[in-house]
C-alpha cells in the first residue's frame, strides 16, 4: 500500500527516511497534515510549506498544517523517523494537553535533543506507533493508538519545556498573542465561537489577529477556532453519552441544526451518522474480540 493510502486507512503513517527513500514520501501530500521528524543521522534540509527546515542527529521537527512538503538535501548517511499524520487525526489525538506546550512546539518547529535516554524513549514511541499501524490490537486498538501518539507529543513539548518557563521561546508581540489566542480558545471555544470575541479580550483588531495566527500556524484565526471546536465536539460526542441536541446548546449553538450544518461543513458527515459510525466500528471490535 502506497503512503497516502496508508494515512487514508490509519489516519497516520511511520516510515523511515534516508536518501534512498521511495520517492513517495518526499511527494506533495494534496491535503493538510501534520510531519514529526525525528534525526537519527547525518543531516537534512526538509521543506514544509515553503519553509525549509535544517536537521541534524538528535533534532525532532513537529509542523502542523502541511501542504507541501519536499526533500531539499540529505547527507549521504542521512536517517529519519518520519510520523505523517492527518491534521484532524492528530487534533484529535491531543485535545486536552496544556495549550502552552502545543504553542511551544509549533512556533519553534524543531526540538534539538541531546540527552540520549529522552532521544531512545522518543524513538521507542515512534517504532511502537508504526508497529501499531501493521497489526490489530482489537476493540481498544484505536484508543492505544491515540495514546502513542499523544505521548510522543507530551515527550517533545517537555523536552522543550524542561526549564519550566516556556516564555522564553516568546521573541515578539505576535508570539504573545497567539499565544494567549490558543489558550482563551480552549478557555471559551465552548460558547465563543467568533474571532471577535477574541481580538476584543486582546485588545487587537480581528483582522490583525487573523493575520497573526497566519504567520504563526498556516490557518486564519476562524480556522483554527473551528478546529479546535470541532475536535471537542467529536470527543465529546465519543465519550459523553449526552444526545446531540443536549451538546448543541453546551457548544453555544442556536440548534441541533445549525451544529448539523457546522459538523457537516467540517467532517463531511452529519453528527449521527459519525456517532453511528464509531458505535458500529467498536462494536464491530468488540464482536472480533470476543470470537
Amino acid at each position: 500500500m502506497s503512503h497516502k493510502g496508508t494515512i487514508q486507512k490509519n489516519g497516520y503513517i511511520v516510515f523511515e527516511l534516508t536518501k534512498e527513500s521511495d520517492v513517495d514520501a518526499t511527494t506533495p501530500l494534496g491535503a493538510r497534515y501534520t510531519a514529526i521528524v525525528l534525526c537519527t543521522q547525518g543531516e537534512a534540509t526538509l521543506e514544509a510549506n515553503m519553509e525549509n527546515h535544517q536537521l541534524h542527529a538528535g533534532d525532532c521537527l513537529c509542523v502542523g498544517n502541511v501542504l507541501y512538503k519536499n526533500t531539499i538535501k540529505m547527507s549521504d548517511d542521512f536517517k529519519a523517523r518520519v510520523i505523517i499524520s492527518m491534521s484532524s487525526f492528530a487534533l484529535d489525538s491531543i485535545v486536552g494537553i496544556p495549550v502552552g506546550f502545543m504553542e511551544s512546539i509549533y512556533t519553534r518547529p524543531i526540538v534539538s535533543i541531546d540527552d540520549k535516554a529522552k532521544l531512545t524513549i522518543l524513538g521507542n514511541y515512534i517504532d511502537n506507533l508504526e508497529l501499531l499501524q501493521n497489526m490489530d490490537m482489537g476493540h481498544r486498538h484505536k484508543e492505544l493508538v491515540v495514546l502513542t501518539f499523544r505521548s510522543i507529543i507530551l515527550i517533545m513539548a517537555m523536552i522543550r519545556g524542561a526549564s519550566g518557563n516556556l516564555s522564553k521561546f516568546v521573541y515578539g508581540q505576535g508570539d504573545v498573542y497567539f499565544r494567549n489566542f490558543i489558550e482563551m480558545i480552549d478557555e471559551n471555544v465552548k460558547q465563543e465561537h467568533e474571532v471577535a470575541f477574541y481580538a476584543s479580550k486582546l485588545n487587537i483588531t480581528p483582522k490583525y489577529l487573523s493575520e497573526v495566527c497566519k504567520l504563526k500556524s498556516g490557518h486564519k484565526a476562524k480556522e483554527i477556532i473551528s478546529s479546535f471546536l470541532i475536535s471537542k465536539i467529536k470527543q465529546e460526542m465519543l465519550i459523553s453519552g449526552k444526545s446531540i441536541k443536549a451538546i448543541a446548546y453546551e457548544y453555544g449553538f442556536a440548534d441541533q441544526s445549525s451544529m448539523g450544518k457546522f459538523f457537516n461543513k467540517m467532517t463531511g458527515q452529519s453528527p449521527g451518522d459519525f456517532r453511528r459510525i464509531a458505535s458500529e466500528n467498536i462494536n464491530d471490535d468488540e464482536s472480533a474480540a470476543d470470537e
